[in-house]
């Protein structure tokens, strides 16, 4: 090893001069020793060499927004204005049935009508279901259920009533808690469990259940039977005026909550999901709820009263809290941004377990901008809105060679499951997507079967539906939502 050796010189210094000299070394010293080296080519951060996945090509790069949105071409052009954000949503109302304006729907029914949506809905299953129990479903338990809908209650002109929703509930399939599945032993899907409404939300109510802790509603995209306990009674009018309000605060992240307040628990740590909207109050006392407003929004927070009618409280919004005071711009860039707030979380069939699912997820990140989209993936995935490719009868290879036009922000539909795309790499499709199992070949020829459960990044040309399907062989249709017409 190289030393450096110091001599000591004999002319007639000073102390002062060696006083300088011991500086001089010092701070020379303390500069070098804080100098960066350079990284060699095979240095790597503490992040990417610490990184573990069994996810087949996944980096820890593939898990950055930045990383996306650089590839992403012309990733802040606007791809729709508001007002042809409204027409495709009038659109879809007009050509499917399942999506409504609350407001347009009839306020009267005939009994029949109401109790086919009904009957439609609550009805035995031609597939063995068992209880948490592990116990098969027979027909004395299905015979419970059908009590439990009362629909010898129905009179022959059903009144529609008004309601906001105060809390986020579970739409069921029955008016009940109870858990059904498709397997004594696999109790990961409740399959009682529609979707999810949340706070601010428009309903129609059309029946009670036999106990009258149930009623039936209609929803925008969606009907089944909530727990009356997230819903509060208000006349068409005011509920309409708080939908429709044009001054608004959006919730913008993958969730948001209202200021802690004890002074008025219904209106503390309100939860409220991506797409949620809610007037915003202008003028107010400068103390709410014993906060100083100055430094939160001021919205109406629709509260249920002990009679079950409507009260309209304000409550306090942080501004810390992500938030935006109109609908995003819908580019490429921010349809992105959106679906990376829900990276990691949970995944909840029929936004069970205070999550959500796959389309569910697509669609919390499309309200982000005003859009109104089917609950399911198979409505989501008809070719009767949008810009589509379908690819229901192409060969493998049109199918690989048709992902290589599939953009960012765009939908890849394959039975039951919907995905947004990333982008590509060197060949590879990337995706986003709330899922839950994984499933692929190993290089020894062996079957993975494992979980994620969550929303994931994954590319698309490894993956298996199940041992004789790959995602690419399952995949029938590509769509753009704000594309006239789909890449040739």
């Amino acid at each position: 090893m190289k030393t450096t050796q110091l001599y000591l010189f004999r002319p007639k210094f000073n102390a002062a001069c060696w006083l300088g000299l011991a500086w001089l070394l010092l701070a020379f010293g303390t500069a070098c020793s804080t100098v960066p080296l350079p990284k060699t080519p095979t240095q790597t951060s503490a992040s990417t060499s610490s990184f573990q996945s069994d996810i087949p090509k996944l980096t820890a790069d593939h898990l950055h927004l930045d990383y996306w949105l650089q590839k992403t071409a012309n990733a802040e052009q606007t791809l729709l204005s508001l007002a042809e954000i409204k027409r495709f949503n009038q659109h879809l109302i007009n050509i499917l049935p399942e999506v409504i304006d609350v407001f347009a729907e009839p306020e009267s029914y005939l009994a029949a009508a109401v109790r086919k949506m009904i009957v439609d809905l609550s009805h035995a299953s031609t597939n063995p279901r068992f209880n948490q129990a592990g116990e098969l479903l027979t027909t004395e338990h299905w015979q419970q259920f059908e009590q439990r809908l009362a629909l010898e209650n129905l009179s022959a002109q059903v009144g529609a009533r008004f309601a906001l929703v105060t809390s986020r509930g579970n739409l069921r399939t029955f008016p009940t808690q109870d858990a059904v599945f498709s397997s004594a032993t696999d109790q990961q899907l409740d399959r009682f469990q529609e979707t999810a409404v949340f706070p601010g939300e428009a309903l129609q109510v059309l029946h009670y259940s036999q106990d009258r802790q149930w009623a039936f509603v209609r929803h925008y995209h969606y009907h089944g039977w909530l727990a009356t306990a997230h819903f509060a009674l208000a006349e068409k009018s005011v509920v309409q005026q708080f939908v429709e309000a044009k001054d608004f605060v959006l919730i913008t992240g993958a969730r948001a909550a209202t200021n802690v307040t004890p002074e008025m628990p219904l209106a503390s740590v309100v939860q409220l999901e991506m797409g949620v909207k809610l007037p915003r109050v202008r003028q107010h006392q400068m103390v709410i709820h014993g906060q100083n407003a100055s430094f939160s929004y001021v919205v109406q927070l629709p509260n249920r009263q002990p009679d079950g009618s409507l009260e309209l409280v304000s409550a306090l919004i942080a501004r810390n809290q992500d938030v935006a005071e109109r609908y995003l711009p819908l580019t490429k860039a921010n349809i992105l941004a959106q679906a990376f707030k829900f990276l990691g979380e949970r995944y909840g069939w029929g936004h069970d377990l205070n999550a959500r699912d796959c389309s569910g997820f697509i669609g919390e990140v499309f309200r982000s901008f005003g859009l109104v989209l089917p609950r399911n993936t198979g409505s989501q995935g008809l070719e009767s809105f949008g810009a589509v490719r379908s690819l229901a009868e192409a060969s493998l290879a049109e199918k690989q060679q048709s992902l290589q036009l599939a953009q960012a922000g765009d939908l890849i539909f394959m039975p039951g499951h919907v995905m947004l795309v990333l982008g590509q790499e060197s060949g590879e499709t990337f995706v986003i997507h709330d899922v839950a199992g994984l499933h692929y070949f190993k290089a020894d020829g062996s079957f993975y079967d494992s979980r994620l459960n969550g929303v994931s990044i994954t590319p698309l040309s490894p993956l298996q539906r199940n041992p004789q399907q790959s995602y690419i062989d399952g995949i029938y249709l590509l769509k753009s939502l704000s594309r006239e017409f789909y890449a040739d």
